[in-house]
């Protein structure tokens, strides 16, 4: 990237894009932040190699002492007089107009930098903790893609253990608690769904701080200056010295010459604020494009991580494709298997896994992969019920009781439909001829 191995490789680390994220996501810790260090890197280049600042000197002003105070004018700050209005004579109003904002571009621009990455720093570190490696998960998927139907087959049966095993789709839970429409809990398969929506949330109150930031750092309503010099250029009008960045400035510094002290007022010319105007009007409407965007992306996120109805027509869409489960969707008890498998066997972070592994292995490995989840977990509610004969409908012959005198009719606890249904051989979702214990 830079030309520089040791550096190239520490950038491609920390800047590297992932594959369990979003395209949202890619544009706020890889693309900007990107964006932002190279900036960073060129203002940087420009301040400390090239000549960031020139004055114009008085005549007496010869060799080392020009450089001498060109040096003092550019760490010690300047202030900004426009050209029609004179020069105020007062010490204390001249100090009330200085800016030194331009010193600290570069460090600012490597802060905000690695403060739009730290939403993904805390993604990587802390989703690791739920047990469920999202990252291996949505790599083999995406190798699946690329290969040939016989091994793909293959690959998929064993990917699809693998999720079935990691999401506990066949296990036993109790009623969680709920927050927002979701059970909330890193036993309960929502600790990475709740950590994404904080991380989106993250990136969304970031880069609208980054307006305060740089209206702090830089002063002057930052927060409408983009808007206003677009208005200026699209009116017909001239791109003038900017307040803002103004390239035109004053400097005052003091010389001691024996037991005097004498003052100079020279006009310098602040060639940094040339490439500090139009980067930062760059980044003005990058900021502002980027803020639309993650407004947008973190409502549609939690309108469809959040609601479980939503998160049930996700998983219906993959199921829709294959001709296995199509008899399901024309039955009530079929809807009602397939949202306690939405809800009890992915729950919301099995959900946000296919999400991801749709965007970035493709629709055909989700639904494929989607499909043979489903398959387990109607195998494993089979095999729990089969297991459990007091939980099974009544026979259609009595039982009688081998007690003299004492008759007997077991009482079967009655299933719900849907759980009828699966212990019935002829059923549309059903896997087999149940065999009784």
């Amino acid at each position: 990237m830079l030309g520089i191995p040791f550096l190239d490789d520490a950038v491609s680390r920390i800047f590297k894009p992932h594959t369990f994220d979003d395209p949202i996501d890619r544009l706020n810790y890889f693309i900007t932040a990107s964006l932002l260090a190279f900036f960073a890197i060129m203002v940087s280049a420009k301040q400390y190699v090239g000549a960031p600042i020139q004055c114009w000197m008085p005549m007496e002003f010869k060799g080392g002492w020009e450089q001498y105070a060109e040096d003092y004018c550019f760490i010690q700050n300047t202030y900004y007089v426009p050209m029609e209005e004179e020069i105020p004579q007062e010490i204390s109003d001249r100090d009330e107009r200085q800016f030194g904002y331009y010193q600290w571009v570069p460090v600012v621009l490597a802060l905000q930098a690695f403060m739009f990455y730290i939403p993904n720093w805390i993604w990587k570190t802390l989703h690791q903790q739920s047990g469920l490696d999202l990252s291996t998960a949505i790599t083999d998927a995406q190798n699946i893609r690329s290969m040939k139907c016989k091994d793909k087959h293959e690959e998929s049966s064993k990917l699809s253990q693998y999720l079935c095993e990691s999401l506990e789709i066949n296990e036993v839970r109790q009623v969680p608690r709920t927050i927002f429409c979701m059970r909330f809990g890193r036993s309960l398969g929502s600790f990475v769904s709740m950590l994404y929506l904080f991380i989106k949330l993250m990136y969304l109150v970031n880069v609208f701080s980054q307006f305060v930031l740089l209206n702090n750092f830089i002063g002057r309503g930052f927060h409408l200056w983009g808007w206003t010099a677009l208005q200026t250029l699209w009116t017909g009008g001239e791109w003038t010295d900017s307040p803002v960045f103004p390239r035109v400035s004053m400097c005052d510094f003091r010389v001691r010459r024996l037991a005097n002290m004498h003052r100079y007022t020279v006009q310098c010319v602040l060639m940094i604020n040339m490439f500090n105007e139009k980067i930062y009007l760059f980044i003005w409407f990058w900021f502002m494009f980027v803020a639309i965007s993650t407004s947008i992306n973190f409502l549609y996120c939690l309108s469809q991580m959040l609601p479980p109805r939503a998160r049930e027509n996700t998983i219906r869409k993959m199921l829709k494709r294959y001709d296995d489960h199509d008899n399901i969707f024309e039955q009530p008890s079929g809807q009602q298997v397939i949202s306690n498998f939405v809800n009890n066997g992915l729950r919301p972070d099995g959900v946000l896994l296919l999400r991801f592994i749709e965007g970035h292995a493709g629709a055909i490995v989700a639904r494929d992969i989607c499909n043979r989840l489903f398959k387990e977990y109607l195998k494993g509610l089979q095999k729990d019920l089969q297991q459990r004969p007091y939980l099974a409908p009544p026979s259609s012959h009595s039982t009688k009781s081998t007690s003299p005198g004492v008759e007997e009719s077991y009482g079967r606890v009655p299933l719900p439909e849907y759980q009828e249904k699966l212990l019935q051989p002829d059923s549309a979702f059903s896997l087999g001829k149940p065999k009784y214990v």
